[in-house]
């Protein structure tokens, strides 16, 4: 299927690129293309006269941040998790003698 909002995106910015994805993939394929459309705004609101070949990296780049942002986030909950799974064993462990 075709992704609308991705074209739509692309062409606002005098691009234009057809983008393939399966049917399962379409909402986040339109989540995808909503976010970028308005990082891409934010960057050209904050810099008027912004190429958008360099607003479109500097978009992709700021995604990239927030998403290992993200990932560290989440790799410092497992951590916590299992930190506590640890701790909770070694307690019932205790608790059994």
């Amino acid at each position: 299927a075709f992704c609308d909002a991705a074209k739509r995106l692309l062409k606002r910015n005098n691009l234009e690129y057809k983008i393939k994805c399966n049917e399962s993939e379409v909402d986040l394929l339109n989540r995808s293309a909503a976010l970028l459309d308005i990082k891409i705004s934010e960057i050209k609101k904050a810099s008027p006269t912004i190429t958008n070949d360099k607003a479109a990296i500097m978009a992709g780049l700021n995604i990239a941040s927030m998403y290992l942002g993200q990932d560290d986030k989440i790799q410092n909950l497992e951590s916590v998790s299992e930190e506590l799974d640890s701790i909770q064993n070694t307690l019932k462990f205790e608790g059994d003698l």
